[in-house]
């Protein structure tokens, strides 16, 4: 036998052995014990990370007495942004999203969403640093200037709608302040939850509302679903209906300052 057809029987060895392999795992149960649950850090007082290391926010504490309503042991995966969370939970390797999500008729055709918190928001934010340029009254004076927003989120989905305006994808709104705050930006493109806080937190931080068409209006936030995982979905309902009947998430907004 030559060396060449050893190496060609290997190599298909290899091949039937690793799909065997991969066959067997997509088979394999799923330890029903457990929620697994998307998330990212960064974006407080939603989800953060803490000084020792650990994940905190309304966020966190919500998924955690909804899983714990669950019988189930939740397992948080951090996957940094919007578009890997979206795509981890089209793809099943995650039960659900939470992460401050707006609720929106446009997100609501891809996905269920359970909601949890807030009501409807008729308008995002515009954040400029120091002042707002004298020539902008709305959006539809900033013809091919520069605003960052955060891909796949609602507000790039709005965004899309003004063809006129120059897109910079920043994936978190830190990145996005030092773009406006260095000249790099005009403005950041963010819900008014984000938008209150920032400017509660630097003085510099100016802000024009921006009204949202019927199709874009935010209906408070909610938790990511699979649309296919009906008994995923009717779950989570129940216990984040026990929740709201408790008064825990309340009082959980009331401790995050989440309005």
């Amino acid at each position: 036998m030559t060396i060449q057809k050893m190496i060609l029987i290997i190599l298909v060895l290899v091949g039937v052995v690793g799909g065997y392999v991969l066959v067997q795992r997509a088979r394999a149960p799923k330890d029903e014990t457990m929620f697994v649950v998307g998330t990212a850090a960064g974006y407080a007082p939603w989800v953060s990370i803490n000084e020792r290391g650990a994940y905190e926010g309304f966020d966190i504490d919500v998924i955690s007495a909804v899983a714990q309503k669950m019988g189930k042991t939740l397992v948080l995966k951090d996957l940094g942004s919007m578009t890997p969370l979206f795509l981890a939970l089209q793809q099943g390797s995650i039960d659900a999203v939470i992460w401050g999500m707006s609720i929106t008729q446009d997100r609501l055709k891809r996905m269920a969403m359970v909601h949890y918190q807030g009501d409807g928001t008729p308008a995002y934010m515009l954040l400029f640093w120091k002042e707002i340029p004298a020539t902008i009254t709305s959006i539809e004076d900033m013809k091919d200037m520069i605003v960052c927003v955060e891909p796949a989120s609602s507000q790039d989905t709005v965004l899309s709608k003004y063809p006129f305006i120059m897109k910079k994808y920043t994936e978190k709104v830190d990145d996005a302040l030092l773009n406006i705050q260095y000249g790099k930006a005009v403005a950041a493109f963010v819900e008014p939850t984000i938008a209150q806080k920032f400017k509660s937190k630097y003085s510099d931080i100016q802000t024009l509302e921006v009204p949202l068409s019927q199709e874009d209006t935010v209906y408070g936030v909610g938790i990511c679903v699979e649309k296919t995982n009906q008994p995923m979905i009717e779950a989570i309902e129940n216990a984040v209906q026990s929740l709201r009947d408790e008064g825990t998430i309340e009082k959980l907004a009331t401790r995050w300052n989440i309005s």
